[in-house]
Protein backbone atom coordinates (compact mmCIF):
# COMPACT_ATOMS: atom_id res chain seq x y z
CA UNK A 1 0.00 0.00 0.00
CA UNK A 2 1.59 3.29 -0.98
CA UNK A 3 0.28 6.30 1.16
CA UNK A 4 0.63 8.96 -1.89
CA UNK A 5 -2.99 7.78 -2.86
CA UNK A 6 -4.55 8.35 0.22
CA UNK A 7 -6.66 10.87 1.55
CA UNK A 8 -5.70 12.81 4.80
CA UNK A 9 -8.08 10.72 6.68
CA UNK A 10 -6.90 7.44 5.51
CA UNK A 11 -3.07 8.42 5.81
CA UNK A 12 -4.34 9.59 9.73
CA UNK A 13 -6.28 6.17 10.00
CA UNK A 14 -3.24 4.39 9.31
CA UNK A 15 -1.13 6.79 11.64
CA UNK A 16 -3.59 6.12 14.24
CA UNK A 17 -3.79 2.46 14.00
CA UNK A 18 0.31 1.90 14.03
CA UNK A 19 -0.09 4.18 17.48
CA UNK A 20 -2.35 2.39 19.17
CA UNK A 21 -0.11 -0.74 18.14
CA UNK A 22 2.84 0.83 19.80
CA UNK A 23 1.07 2.00 22.89
CA UNK A 24 -0.23 -0.94 23.67
CA UNK A 25 2.67 -3.17 23.15
CA UNK A 26 4.43 0.01 26.03
CA UNK A 27 1.41 -0.95 27.79
CA UNK A 28 1.90 -4.88 27.82
CA UNK A 29 5.71 -4.57 29.04
CA UNK A 30 5.00 -2.00 31.80
CA UNK A 31 6.57 1.35 30.08
CA UNK A 32 3.49 2.81 30.41
CA UNK A 33 0.55 2.72 32.55
CA UNK A 34 -3.17 1.15 31.11
CA UNK A 35 -4.30 4.83 32.17
CA UNK A 36 -1.68 6.83 30.28
CA UNK A 37 -2.35 4.07 27.32
CA UNK A 38 -5.74 5.02 27.26
CA UNK A 39 -5.51 8.74 27.69
CA UNK A 40 -2.92 8.98 24.50
CA UNK A 41 -5.17 6.68 22.84
CA UNK A 42 -8.63 8.53 23.25
CA UNK A 43 -6.61 11.71 22.67
CA UNK A 44 -5.10 10.62 19.05
CA UNK A 45 -8.75 9.40 18.33
CA UNK A 46 -10.37 12.66 18.71
CA UNK A 47 -8.01 14.04 16.18
CA UNK A 48 -8.98 11.82 13.82
CA UNK A 49 -12.30 12.13 14.75
CA UNK A 50 -11.84 16.15 13.87
CA UNK A 51 -10.13 15.29 11.00
CA UNK A 52 -12.97 13.13 9.87
CA UNK A 53 -15.45 15.86 10.08
CA UNK A 54 -13.21 18.32 7.80
CA UNK A 55 -12.97 15.61 5.19
CA UNK A 56 -16.63 15.10 5.58
CA UNK A 57 -17.32 18.88 5.03
CA UNK A 58 -15.02 19.12 2.20
CA UNK A 59 -16.34 16.43 0.15
CA UNK A 60 -20.16 17.78 0.80
CA UNK A 61 -21.36 14.18 3.06
CA UNK A 62 -20.63 10.55 3.28
CA UNK A 63 -18.88 10.16 0.17
CA UNK A 64 -15.22 9.53 0.32
CA UNK A 65 -13.20 8.71 -2.72
CA UNK A 66 -11.68 5.57 -3.28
Amino acid sequence: MTYENLTAYERALARFGDKCGILASLEITGKISPEEAYQQIRTSYKELKKLRKQEKAEWGGDYLPN
